[in-house]
């Protein structure tokens, strides 16, 4: 593996737990997954990350691919003395979880997907080169904003203030060369012809009402395709399902990981 910038991190939970790190996606940082990063460090040793240009991470590598951020991920691991990881993400840090487990078998324990497809439709390979284009020519403050807007729905940021200034600060706390590397990499990541090659145990976790993201109806369809997955559907939530239905997201990552069975009754 090629020298590649170390991602900043941060580690909690017993020295000698089972390790579990969280994925975080474009515009997410290591407080992305902080809430069940706490819950799960009960059991689990605990890694999250900031991606390449994200917070206070270094800049991305050139080129940045999709394969290099992978191999990020396994140098931050190698620097841990981690040999074996269960593996969360949400929306591109998702699809970076499923193809952790496609690349790197050996490495990776149990996948918990939420979110996310393993290629980007053709429709919305545009919407991210226009994303990127408005990043490069504005800066991230208002492509910030416009993010938060689509991720979260107005009826939840006017009850949950906290939250929306959390992603917003999140996103803004990127910079452009970060984003426009991680846009560039999506767009050209496509695994979806070897899904049945991951063996994993998987559980996929969509939500109700994500229509970009990772839509029920396509991550139902990629289920199907993976030969050890399960699949929920988070209730009443948009594609942040970590924070606008972290209850739910708490019950099915604690079930998935620290039992050895999950209970089908409570899966879609």
């Amino acid at each position: 593996m090629t020298s590649l910038p170390q991602f900043n991190y941060q580690v909690i939970g017993p020295e000698n737990a089972p390790v579990l790190t969280f994925i975080p996606g474009i515009g997410n940082d290591l407080h992305f997954w902080e809430k069940h990063a706490q819950l799960m460090s009960s059991n689990f040793r605990v890694i999250t990350f900031d991606p390449w240009g994200h917070n206070q991470s270094p800049l991305p590598p050139e080129p940045c691919s999709f394969l290099r951020i992978l191999e990020g991920v396994i140098r931050l691991w190698d620097h841990l003395g981690v040999q074996q990881s269960d593996v969360v993400g949400l929306g591109f840090g998702g699809s970076m979880s499923l193809a952790l487990g496609l690349h790197f078998p050996e490495r990776v324990k149990r996948i918990v997907a939420c979110c996310c497809r393993p290629r980007q439709p053709d429709n919305r390979h545009d919407f991210w080169r226009q994303r990127r284009d408005i990043a490069r020519r504005e800066g991230l403050t208002e492509l910030g904003n416009m993010t938060v807007d689509r991720w979260l729905s107005e009826e939840f940021r006017q009850t949950h203030p906290e939250v929306d200034q959390q992603l917003r600060n999140m996103i803004h706390r990127t910079t452009v060369e970060g984003y426009c590397a991680y846009v560039e990499a999506f767009i050209e990541m496509d695994f979806s012809q070897q899904l049945e090659q991951i063996k994993q145990p998987t559980l996929l976790l969509a939500a109700e009402y994500d229509h970009g993201g990772g839509p029920v109806e396509d991550m139902q369809a990629m289920a199907t395709q993976l030969p050890h997955a399960k699949i929920a559907v988070i209730q009443g939530s948009g594609h942040i399902c970590n924070f606008e239905a972290p209850e739910q997201v708490s019950q099915y990552l604690t079930q998935f990981l620290t039992q050895a069975s999950v209970d089908t009754a409570l899966l879609a």
